[in-house]
């Protein structure tokens, strides 16, 4: 796959604030592919010595790494947040978005898991279809990060169930 389709991803899903957890995913993507991942996680490179001369070109290379990044990030949002971040520099860019939206990953994972954990199969409901709802919450929580793993979710939906299953 090219690098022009992989930012054609960001592209088709610039960021406009509620889907910033999906925008960064595919972030992370296309900087993985583009061999630049470690300008947003690492520390930034401090400036060398100006006698070293090697030195000055790891860092000089660095610094273009830097505003390529920070290019691919500004497009792929929405103008307000361009002009919001436009003179930050990469890492700062991404620490102040995560600041700003990354507690509505949180909110909804709070929502979903209080849902399941209240989840009860009623009267004599079919437990085939009430078990189908049950599994797309947890892998909604899975997708914000929140991973059960196979036997708690499964305890989960048995607990959930009547005194009639037991």
């Amino acid at each position: 796959m090219s690098a022009i389709s992989l930012r054609g991803i960001l592209e088709t899903n610039k960021l406009v604030g509620p889907n910033f957890d999906d925008w960064y995913r595919n972030l992370r993507i296309v900087l993985m592919h583009e061999k630049l991942i470690h300008v947003i996680d690492k520390p930034a490179k401090e400036v060398p010595d100006e006698n070293d001369d090697d030195a000055t070109k790891i860092y000089q290379k660095y610094l273009e790494e830097c505003l390529t990044t920070k290019c691919i990030i500004l497009a792929s949002m929405n103008s307000e947040l361009q002009r919001k971040h436009q003179d930050m520099d990469p890492t700062a860019i991404i620490e102040h978005l995560k600041k700003m939206f990354g507690t509505q990953s949180r909110t909804a994972r709070y929502q979903l898991s209080k849902a399941l954990f209240v989840s009860k199969l009623t009267g004599n409901s079919p437990v085939g279809p009430y078990v189908n709802r049950m599994i797309d919450p947890i892998e909604e929580l899975e997708k914000l990060g929140c991973k059960l793993g196979k036997e708690l979710s499964q305890d989960l939906i048995l607990q959930s169930l009547s005194e009639f299953f037991s």
